[in-house]
């Protein structure tokens, strides 16, 4: 063969060879880097506890992800408005007893001022008695949760029950009208209490029974007495009033109750499309872990041959 022949076998082989080993090589680095996103995405799950790291990774879970995210932000909305309720009942409860209160203790006063026993200065003890019973009855009936009067329904003054000038007590505009809270889709309950339904109103109202009581009381044992049957009604008003919102206080734990087992479910549906589970993530990682090291270990096998790997 001539040096020509030669030098043209040589120079092909060598070209050859070197077209090759570029393919080898960037199988190579292919295969290593496939190894190394592997390994970066098992690392990821393990390091932050989460399947889906974007939406691509899994579209159906991302999907099913957001909605259950979606179904949790509501619960966690209802569970606040029953907590909401809770207290604006739990309020309204505790002045209802308070008012039941007064009016025992003036049904006794009453029973007390009706004996022929007491001295006019005995009746009017009794009376101013009643007439404090009065103001802390007005007091109850403008008890305020987070500003607002329990018993004064959508009304925007700062009370439920005024007194005017001429000292009788009226209902302030907008007391009748209802403040509910949605404690589930389709589920609403009334939290306030309405102010003439528990404290009547006009001449059967608890404030004017109790000023026409102490009057009574001035006049003598037979007009106290008079006023039994009054106190009576409007107790029974209070009683009523009081049983009414226990009855939704309980309705509204009921729901708390319901809501706790559904966000129950629906966290441990979340955990199911979310989290990983560690011990086969662990399991994993380690096997990516091994694949990279090998994809690593091959790739360095891969060097660039001299012209003398050519002639042998």
């Amino acid at each position: 063969m001539s040096v020509s022949g030669v030098s043209a076998s040589l120079t092909g082989g060598y070209v050859s060879g070197r077209a090759t080993l570029r393919g080898t090589s960037g199988t190579a680095q292919a295969s290593i880097a496939a190894a190394a996103e592997r390994l970066a995405r098992a690392t990821a799950e393990v390091s932050s506890g989460k399947k889906i790291q974007r939406p691509s990774d899994d579209v159906v879970g991302t999907d099913k992800a957001l909605e259950l995210r979606r179904a949790l932000a509501a619960e966690d909305r209802y569970a606040r408005a029953a907590g909401d309720a809770i207290s604006w009942l739990g309020t309204s409860d505790t002045a209802l007893q308070r008012g039941t209160a007064l009016l025992q203790t003036a049904r006794q006063l009453a029973v007390q001022a009706g004996s022929d026993a007491n001295s006019a200065s005995g009746r009017e003890a009794i009376a101013t008695q009643i007439r404090g019973l009065r103001d802390d009855m007005l007091a109850t009936a403008n008890t305020t949760y987070l500003g607002r009067p329990v018993f004064g329904g959508t009304t925007g003054a700062s009370v439920a029950f005024a007194a005017g000038a001429d000292g009788v007590v009226q209902p302030s505009a907008g007391a009748g009208n209802p403040v509910s809270r949605t404690l589930a889709p389709g589920v609403d309950v009334r939290v306030d209490t309405t102010g003439t339904a528990a404290f009547g109103e006009g001449a059967d109202s608890v404030f004017a029974v109790l000023d026409d009581l102490a009057s009574a009381v001035v006049a003598g044992s037979a007009q106290s007495s008079a006023q039994l049957g009054r106190l009576d009604a409007a107790l029974g008003r209070m009683t009523t009033s009081l049983a009414d919102v226990g009855t939704r206080y309980a309705r509204v734990q009921s729901s708390q109750s319901t809501g706790a087992d559904r966000t129950l479910s629906l966290t441990s549906a979340q955990r199911g499309v979310e989290d990983v589970d560690l011990a086969e993530a662990l399991m994993e990682l380690a096997t990516h872990e091994k694949a990279y090291q090998a994809a690593l270990g091959a790739a360095a096998k891969v060097v660039t041959p001299t012209i003398m790997d050519f002639l042998r």
